[in-house]
Parts: C-alpha cells; structure tokens; sequence
C-alpha cells in the first residue's frame, strides 16, 4: 500500500504533504527517546494528533504503514539493540496514544 499523495496538513504554521509527513514522523520518532519521561506531550503525539484531525478518515491508514516503515528503519539502524527496543516502543505508545485520544474525541 502507499500513502495517499493528496494527503496535506497544516501543523505550527507551515504545510506538510504526505512526504514531509513521512519525513517529519521519522525525525520525530527517532527523536523521542529524548522525551520519553514525558508521555502524550511529545511533540510526535502533537503532531500526529494534529495530522489526524485534518485527514480523512479514509486516508488515516497512512498513518499505520508510517509506523511500519519507522520500525523498519529503526530495526536496520546502527542502534544498540536496547535503544531500537526503547525506541520502537515509545513511537508506538505515542502513536496509540494519539489515535485512541482522537477517537475517543471523536465520539
């Protein structure tokens, strides 16, 4: 499956299309370690909560293969074994985190 390439998303003041939203999650994800201590007000739950509310709800899968390529990436990076763990964990918590607060706004 690709990602929808009509996808666009207004966050902070600036576009994303569904490349930079690729780009941006993959920067954000493997960023995150750094913020672990602060669950849900990491900037990539922000920013996947943002993106949710602006795609349409067909459209929302995207955000799955975008984890599945981050864990891909990660999983093949130089990283202690540990770290990736750390690393593949949290970006999946947030992301959970961020679809099921979204949902439950949604209801």
């Amino acid at each position: 499956m690709e990602i929808p390439q009509r996808v666009s998303v207004r966050y902070k003041d600036a576009s994303f299309n569904s490349n930079e939203i690729r780009l941006r999650t993959f920067r954000l994800g493997l960023q995150i370690w750094e913020e672990q201590t602060k669950p849900r007000k990491t900037e990539l739950y922000q920013f996947i909560s943002s993106c949710l509310k602006q795609v349409d709800r067909q459209d929302r899968f995207m955000f799955s293969l975008l984890f599945i390529e981050l864990t891909d990436l990660i999983r093949n990076s130089s990283l202690e074994r540990g770290t990736k763990e750390v690393l593949i964990k949290t970006a999946f918590r947030e992301f959970a985190c961020a679809i099921t607060d979204f949902e439950d706004v949604a209801k």
